[in-house]
């Protein structure tokens, strides 16, 4: 159902503060359990993503964030992508939880790198948002 014009302007009336709680309570699921995004570079790329997203309305959507950004989180490490761009995508899952999934990509052509990344970002959230509740984390790796 579409929102009215007052349920817009509404909503980008709360979009900083409502981005913030949102990237506040993000995790991360790796093999060994949950762990929150707690890394200050990492909440920043999440809050602005998250303000962004609500203020287009709550549709999905990626940007790009810089190495520093996307060493903030707990899965990246150093040596991950060097020279990589990264892209983080942000949604909300078929629960109304804030969801996110970032992916990186390299190629000597910038313009073709992005638009990996982009898109498997995206795509990835895609996969996160289908399914109601956390992923389950099993011996391994995720199930």
């Amino acid at each position: 159902m579409p929102l009215t014009r007052a349920q817009r302007r509404a909503m980008k009336s709360k979009a900083p503060a409502t981005a913030a709680v949102m990237a506040a309570c993000c995790f991360d699921f790796l093999k060994d359990g949950m762990k929150p995004i707690t890394h200050p570079q990492a909440v920043a790329a999440l809050t602005r993503a998250f303000r962004r997203m609500i203020e287009a309305g709550g549709k999905p959507l990626a940007i790009p964030v810089s190495e520093t950004e996307a060493l903030g989180f707990p899965e990246r490490r150093p040596d991950h992508l060097p020279g990589g761009v990264t892209w983080l995508a942000v949604g909300l899952d078929v629960q109304g939880r804030g969801a996110y999934a970032l992916h990186s990509a390299l190629s000597e052509d910038k313009a073709t790198a992005h638009e990996v990344a982009r898109t498997l970002a995206l795509a990835r959230l895609a996969e996160v948002c289908s399914f109601p509740g956390f992923p389950q984390v099993a011996k391994g790796g995720v199930a």
